[in-house]
């Protein structure tokens, strides 16, 4: 759990609003304006900088409130009798169908708590659909690998690196793949742009990526980015794709 959190932690945005008297649409609209990659002498960065207009001025996640429901990082797997499901439950002692229950990850007494919420639970499965073991499906507390279902709103900012293969031909960039490494925190760079003035309907957000995995995954390659938001109210803004670019034409000493 220190170990994720730390991780996250590296990802930061910053975000300047304009205070703007324009009628923009409720849900959001971003635009692509930079992209900077800063040499340093540890721990590279990589920042993106683009454009957003959004008519209710709800962009941005709060670290406190937003880690409750529908901002949760995860779901556990319950059956119908809300019993939870590892992946190594006896086949026989689960009883179908399968829901998805919230979980709030707090702490009491210096002790990291799970508390799931049945009262909330959706359809998940009509039948035990668990897959093999993965990080994306399963997550380890204490000694047991609980059955999860990780939640697409507990980000509200996402991004894919993409390596161009020929003329408009791209492949997205798997770094657990390259580096062999299964952790789900290797090469999510997936993070949540903080909560503002919600007077700010439009405004300028440059989001930094720290990794010394950039160098090594695509030195000379052409690469791009694709990317996406999501506001408060879970209005999905359009995606956007950079232009191409190699590392080292992007590159600024610090």
């Amino acid at each position: 759990m220190n170990r994720k959190l730390l991780y996250l932690g590296l990802i930061m945005a910053t975000l300047t609003s304009c205070f703007d008297k324009d009628i923009f649409p409720d849900t959001p609209s971003i635009a692509f304006e930079d992209i900077k990659f800063i040499d340093t002498q540890s721990t590279d960065s990589l920042k993106l900088t683009f454009t957003f207009e959004d008519g209710n001025g709800d962009v941005g996640l709060d670290d406190g409130p937003d880690l409750l429901v529908p901002y949760q990082i995860y779901d556990l797997i319950i059956d119908s009798e809300d019993s939870v499901i590892t992946i190594s439950t006896d086949p026989s002692r689960i009883s179908p169908p399968l829901f998805k229950a919230p979980v709030f990850i707090g702490e009491n007494n210096g002790e990291v708590e799970y508390i799931f919420f049945p009262g909330d639970k959706v359809l998940f499965s009509d039948e035990d659909n668990r897959p093999p073991y993965s990080c994306d499906s399963y997550e380890i507390i204490e000694s047991d690998t609980f059955y999860i279902a990780r939640n697409e709103f507990y980000y509200n900012f996402h991004i894919e690196f993409q390596r161009k293969l020929g003329e408009d031909s791209y492949e997205p960039i798997n770094f657990r793949q390259i580096f062999n490494n299964p952790d789900c925190s290797l090469g999510n760079f997936n993070g949540r742009i903080p909560y503002y003035d919600p007077e700010g309907k439009s405004g300028t957000i440059t989001y930094s990526m720290l990794s010394q995995a950039f160098r090594l995954a695509f030195l000379d390659d052409v690469i791009r980015v694709k990317f996406y938001i999501y506001d408060r109210a879970r209005n999905k803004s359009n995606e956007v794709v950079s232009p191409d670019f190699v590392l080292a034409d992007i590159t600024q000493s610090q």
